[in-house]
């Protein structure tokens, strides 16, 4: 943790009261001039901090969102690492899972020059104005079983929205979560395998919310398509909250994998059971109607030619048959 987060986290405490910088050094075991460079730095990022003979005061309107704020309010010992600007949360969770790092740690990057969802797509995050995540795991599952992952991480996302934000959301197979008809949440586990026992060295869940549109709005690609939570401005304190409920819902059922009862809700809230659709598979294409998800999270589509399955692929209802 930087020096000015270490600072940050101290004044956030202490929020709306005057610190001196004295007691601010001996708290964190730093120099007055360390303490002075980092108020200085958070100042010049937009932080307000006021500046009195008696020390520093972070004011009461203040958003903070800070490792300490999300931690204090997960009900899981977990740790939290913010990034300011990198390519994407997944990227860097990889990096620190292949150095080790913890099962449940979180990585979060508040504006990402390169994310992306399934199939190479593009994730656009280059504002501050959503929440991008991912959690480093490291499963004892065998690579065929990964869905899970996938699903368990869609389900936490919709319940921690509907809980914190009390919107109605749907999830469209296999990791897209929706408000109305339009697309508000992705994930994307990616992961390293060990070839020798086919389980996971690490799995990395990552998970992108769009918690309120970019200041221009959603570009030409994907206004017709994408939505946020909320159409202005959140509530103050909403994205640590959002993460903390988010992080504490997988654990719970990532804790109790063999339960399997995120199959259930995934299955109550899917967007396409009911509607006929047409899958994607590669270069094929396969229409009928979607009756079930199964209990592996496969598809399940009745077409001319009988009931296929489907573990992978891109589903697109067909609306002119709906």
């Amino acid at each position: 943790m930087k020096t000015k987060e270490k600072v940050l986290d101290y004044l956030e405490e202490r929020q709306g009261a005057t610190v001196s910088g004295e007691d601010i050094a001996r708290a964190l075991g730093i120099s007055r001039n360390s303490v002075w460079k980092a108020i200085n730095q958070l100042k010049e990022s937009g932080v307000d901090i006021c500046s009195t003979k008696a020390g520093y005061v972070l004011s009461s309107n203040v958003d903070v969102f800070s490792a300490h704020k999300i931690m204090s309010l997960s009900k899981n010992k977990i740790d939290v690492v913010i990034i300011d600007d990198a390519p994407s949360s997944n990227a860097i969770a990889k990096e620190l899972a292949t150095n080790g790092a913890k099962e449940g740690t979180i990585v979060i990057v508040k504006r990402q020059s390169a994310g992306k969802g399934r199939m190479g797509r593009s994730f656009i995050s280059n504002e501050e104005n959503g929440l991008y995540m991912s959690i480093i795991l490291r499963p004892e599952l065998p690579a065929s079983e990964s869905v899970k992952i996938t699903v368990i991480g869609a389900v936490a996302a919709l319940e921690a929205i509907e809980k914190t934000s009390n919107k109605e959301c749907s999830i469209k197979w296999v990791n897209d979560i929706y408000i109305s008809d339009k697309k508000v949440c992705g994930i994307l586990t990616e992961g390293a395998l060990n070839f020798e026992s086919s389980q996971f060295d690490y799995a990395i869940l990552g998970i992108g919310v769009n918690i309120t549109p970019p200041k221009d709005g959603f570009n030409e690609e994907i206004k017709s398509i994408a939505t946020a939570i909320f159409s202005e401005k959140a509530p103050k304190g909403y994205k640590s909250k959002l993460c903390a409920e988010i992080v504490d819902t997988f654990l719970h059922y990532y804790k109790n994998l063999k339960n399997e009862a995120y199959i259930a809700s995934y299955r109550e809230k899917s967007n396409l059971i009911g509607k006929r659709a047409s899958v994607y598979r590669g270069n094929e294409v396969f229409d009928g109607l979607v009756i079930d998800i199964d209990n592996d999270a496969s598809l399940v589509l009745k077409t001319e030619k009988g009931i296929l399955k489907f573990n992978s692929g891109e589903a697109r209802v067909r609306r002119n048959e709906q």
